[in-house]
């Protein structure tokens, strides 16, 4: 039973591939998504693995990987961390102005602040009320907004016109999401996720569940890719199919959850070494955050020999992080 969760962003700096294998449709390959609402998503199993494989190539973490994600025989005892489906929050999409702006939905919006509720951040006074905002919110002073009289309260996303108005609540929650995923750096020098940080300020819109399930099916990267006969140097028969990415800049959450560690007791004083008074939850937490803020930079899914699944990892609360 998991005794402690923690939240953390998952921001893709490269189109990412995560499939679900081979379907009939026009998609050859397409990407992860839920089965009743057709968002994207991550498996759990596929975030794991990316992150174990991550912390196991890092010599000052490897010593607790099996002990924390699990032996890589699994008779032997259960991984003492779990993890949620990764959850879409905001999908990124063309706009006539400010090149693109961040969607995302009050259904979505509803779902993030539920599941934050169940790690103990009843108190995050930044996700007061989020449920309420309506569609076509935004925030004030918005880059996507249009400039032309009689249309600044119009926002244009692909082909699709929007009539806008502002909104508090989403002004707060964005000054607190960005500074959250893009924070600032401690000398003040090098601050490379300045721009990212006051775009995100600016330029998130809340649409309707409807609308958002449309862009996030629809505006997808779906690729044509082929194999080439080295001999030859022509396409091999049967060679020809379409890959779907969720864009660079999507953002997703997940929870990380802990339980008890499943070792006997002396094991245990051994791996915990000066901190045998903490309890296993917080152990295990606290090395997870401390293993994503060393390995803030990973690879998930297919096709890494070709840059493709380039993620961000960042923690909800970097003061849990020591």
């Amino acid at each position: 039973m998991f005794k402690k969760a923690k939240p953390f962003f998952i921001y893709t700096e490269t189109p990412t591939h995560v499939g679900s294998g081979s379907e009939l449709g026009y998609v050859d390959l397409p990407i992860q998504r839920e089965k009743h609402s057709g968002f994207p998503k991550i498996e759990s199993s596929g975030l794991k693995g990316a992150l174990r494989s991550a912390f196991k190539g890092d010599e000052s973490l490897r010593e607790n990987v099996e002990h924390i994600f699990g032996p890589e025989d699994g008779d032997l005892y259960a991984g003492a961390i779990g993890f949620l489906d990764a959850r879409i929050l905001l999908f990124p999409i063309k706009s006539a102005r400010g090149i693109f702006g961040w969607i995302t939905c009050p259904y979505v919006l509803s779902r993030f602040k539920e599941e934050i509720s169940l790690c103990d951040r009843n108190e995050l006074k930044e996700l007061e009320g989020i449920e309420t905002i309506e569609p076509n919110s935004i925030v004030e002073g918005s880059n996507l907004k249009l400039q032309n009289k009689g249309n600044n309260n119009v926002v244009i996303l692909e082909e699709y016109s929007f009539k806008v108005k502002s909104n508090n609540k989403l002004q707060q929650f964005s000054e607190w999401l960005a500074d959250t995923l893009f924070p600032k750096s401690q000398n003040g020098q090098n601050d490379f996720y300045s721009v990212f940080r006051e775009k995100m300020k600016k330029d998130i819109i809340v649409i309707s569940d409807d609308d958002f399930r449309d862009f996030t099916e629809m505006s997808t990267e779906v690729i044509t890719r082929t194999r080439i006969n080295p001999g030859k140097g022509t396409v091999e028969n049967g060679a020809l199919f379409n890959e779907e990415y969720v864009p660079e800049n999507t953002l997703f959450y997940s929870l990380a959850l802990a339980s008890m560690l499943f070792i006997d007791e002396a094991e245990k004083e051994k791996i915990k070494k000066e901190e045998k008074s903490k309890p296993d939850e917080d152990f295990i937490l606290d090395y997870f955050l401390n293993g994503i803020r060393k390995h803030e930079i990973i690879q998930i899914g297919g096709n890494a020999t070709i840059g493709k699944g380039i993620v961000r990892i960042g923690a909800l609360d970097r003061s849990d992080i020591k």
